[in-house]
């Protein structure tokens, strides 16, 4: 069913070859993507991640309880008082701003299917 082996390639790479991509992802690989050397994404078919296993979430919250009532006795609230204080400090605090849009260009060419990087990248260097 699932094949544990997993490929790396470059954004570039990715890009150029991305039916084979999508194919090889089909027929159970994960392929890890690179930028700069770094992994930045990795393709999987969606019934592995939906298929995951839910006891690592219920290991996880019976953690995360145990910690707020060691927090809360330490405090000398109940667990609901404790929960209530920490959600009006997450009101208070300034989240996050919104990420900024995602810039699309358009590129012509002079009738040339060759571009350069600068047309591409518009200069930015990506």
């Amino acid at each position: 069913m699932y094949d544990s082996f997993m490929a790396v390639m470059t954004v570039s790479e990715a890009r150029a070859a991305l039916p084979e991509v999508l194919t090889r992802v089909a027929q159970g690989e994960e392929i890890t993507i690179t930028r700069y050397g770094s992994p930045i994404a990795v393709v999987v078919r969606p019934d592995i991640i939906w298929s995951q296993p839910g006891s690592e979430v219920t290991d996880q919250t019976e953690g995360l309880v145990r910690i707020l009532r060691e927090r809360a006795r330490r405090h000398g609230r109940s667990l609901q008082e404790e929960l209530g204080a920490i959600l009006e400090s997450a009101e208070k605090t300034p989240g996050p701003g919104p990420l900024p849009p995602i810039r699309l260009a358009t590129v012509c060419t002079a009738g040339s299917s060759t571009w350069s990087r600068e047309e591409i990248y518009d200069n930015e260097g990506r």
